[in-house]
C-alpha cells in the first residue's frame, strides 16, 4: 500500500463523518414537524394522524427512491472518472439540498421539502463510491474490517448529527437552522475532499452508457447473478426490515412525548453503540470469525429486538434496549457489504457496490411509503413487526436457501 493509499481510510472517515452529521440532523426534526401537533414547529395543521404518517413516510421514501436511481450511475461513473471526482460532486449537491430543506421549513412550503429530499437522495448515492474506494485499496480478507471503519464514521455522525440537530432546533427555536448548519458542513467537506483525498481507482472502465432505469437493470442483474444473488437479496431484505424501524422509530418516540432534543439523544446513543461495535467489537470478532459466522447471529438479534420496541411504553426501557439492537446492527452493517465486495472481481467493485446500493435504495424508497400507509390504517406497531419479519427473511436467504451461506 502506497503512502497515498494509506491516507485514504482516514480521509474517507472524516469525509463520511461530516456527511453523516448532516444526514443525522434530519432524524429528530422530521417526526416533530410532521407528526407532533403539540409542537410549535408542526407544519401540517388540520391534518389527520393517518395523513401525517403518510406524509412523513413519503418524504422519507423520496430520498430512497432518488438514491435508487443515482447509486448505480454514480458507482459506474466512478469506475470511469475516478472516485474522488464523483465523491466531491455528490457532497456538494448534498450541501445544496440541505440549504433548500431549511428554506422549505422556514417558509412552510411542503413541495420544496420534497424537492430538497429528492436532490439529497440523488447525492446520497456517493456512499457506494466511498465503499468502492475502500475496496480499491483493500485485499478481500480485510474488507469487513475496513468497511467497519467507515461504519464507525457513520456511527459517530449519528452521535453528533442528531444531537446537534435536536439541540440546535431546541435552542434556536427554529427547526430550519440545523439544515443550514449541515449545508455549511457540506461546503467544508467539498474543500476537504478536494485537498486531501487521493484518487484510488486507476484502471478505468470504458463503458459510457447510462440510463435512469439503471437501478431497475441492476435489480435484474442481481437476480440473474446466481453466485451473488443470495447476498444481494439478503442485503435487500435486511435493509427493508431495518428501514421499517428507522422510518418510524422517531414517530414512536414522539408518541412517548420525546422532544427534538430527546429524540436526538436517542439517536446519539445508538451511534455510540455503533462506534464501539465498529471500532472495537468488530475488529476483535473479525480476527476470529468469518463474515458469515458473525451474520448468522447478529441478524437474529436485530430481528428480535426490533419486534420488542413497539410494546415498550417507557422511555427509560427504550434507552436500555439500544445496545441490544445497535451492536448487532453495527456488525451486520459491516459484514453484508463485505460479502458483496468479495463476490465480484476487482475491476467491477464500483458496479457491484452500485448494484448493492440500488438494492438498498429500493428498500429505503418503497418501505417508508408502505410503513406510512400501513401505520395510518393498522397502527404504529406495524412497521416494527414487519421489519422484524423481513430481517428474519434476510437471514433465511443467506443460511436456509438452496444457495445458503455456511
Amino acid at each position: 500500500m502506497t503512502p497515498n493509499q494509506k491516507r485514504v481510510l482516514p480521509v474517507l472517515f472524516c469525509t463520511l463523518l461530516l456527511d453523516t452529521i448532516g444526514f443525522g440532523m434530519v432524524f429528530p426534526i422530521i417526526p416533530i414537524i410532521f407528526t407532533d401537533p403539540t409542537s410549535p414547529h408542526f407544519l401540517l395543521a388540520g391534518s389527520t394522524q393517518g395523513a401525517q404518517f403518510l406524509i412523513a413516510g413519503a418524504i422519507t421514501a423520496i430520498f430512497g427512491l432518488m438514491q435508487f436511481i443515482a447509486a448505480p450511475i454514480l458507482g459506474e461513473l466512478s469506475d470511469i472518472y475516478g472516485r474522488k471526482r464523483i465523491l466531491t460532486f455528490g457532497v456538494g449537491v448534498l450541501a445544496f439540498s440541505q440549504l433548500l430543506f431549511g428554506m422549505g421549513i422556514n417558509i412552510t412550503f411542503i413541495p420544496l421539502l420534497f424537492i430538497a429530499r429528492a436532490i439529497a437522495g440523488l447525492a446520497a448515492g456517493n456512499f457506494s463510491v466511498a465503499q468502492a474506494a475502500i475496496a480499491d485499496i483493500t485485499d478481500p480478507a480485510h474488507r469487513a474490517k475496513n468497511f467497519g471503519i467507515i461504519g464507525a464514521a457513520f456511527g459517530m455522525g449519528f452521535i453528533i448529527g442528531p444531537l446537534l440537530g435536536g439541540w440546535i432546533a431546541a435552542i434556536s427555536g427554529n427547526p430550519a437552522v440545523p439544515f443550514w448548519f449541515a449545508s455549511a458542513l457540506g461546503l467544508i467537506n467539498v474543500v476537504f475532499i478536494s485537498l486531501m483525498l487521493p484518487e484510488t481507482h486507476h484502471v478505468r472502465s470504458k463503458e459510457r452508457k447510462f440510463s435512469p432505469l439503471k437501478g431497475l437493470h441492476n435489480i435484474q442483474a442481481a437476480i440473474r447473478d446466481v453466485d451473488a444473488r443470495p447476498v444481494y437479496l439478503a442485503n435487500f431484505f435486511y435493509m427493508s426490515g431495518f428501514t421499517f424501524f428507522t422510518s418510524f422509530i422517531g414517530i414512536l418516540l414522539v408518541s412517548l412525548h420525546f422532544t427534538e432534543a430527546t429524540i436526538g439523544t436517542f439517536f446519539a446513543a445508538v451511534g455510540v453503540c455503533i462506534v464501539i461495535t465498529q471500532l472495537l467489537i468488530l475488529r476483535i470478532l473479525a480476527g476470529k470469525y468469518s463474515e458469515k459466522a458473525i451474520l448468522r447471529y447478529s441478524m437474529i438479534c436485530v430481528a428480535l429486538c426490533m419486534a420488542v420496541y413497539p410494546f415498550v411504553g417507557s422511555g427509560g426501557i427504550i434507552f436500555l434496549l439500544i445496545p441490544f439492537l445497535a451492536v448487532p446492527q453495527g456488525l451486520s452493517m459491516a459484514n453484508l457489504p463485505a460479502l458483496v465486495s468479495k463476490s465480484v472481481s476487482p475491476i467491477k467493485q464500483g458496479a457491484a457496490l452500485g448494484i448493492n446500493g440500488s438494492m438498498i435504495a429500493l428498500a429505503t424508497g418503497i418501505v417508508p411509503l408502505i410503513a406510512g400507509l400501513g401505520s395510518s390504517v393498522v397502527g404504529i406497531k406495524l412497521p416494527f413487526i414487519a421489519g422484524s419479519l423481513l430481517v428474519l427473511l434476510a437471514w433465511a436467504t443467506l443460511f436456509l436457501g438452496k444457495k445458503r451461506i455456511s
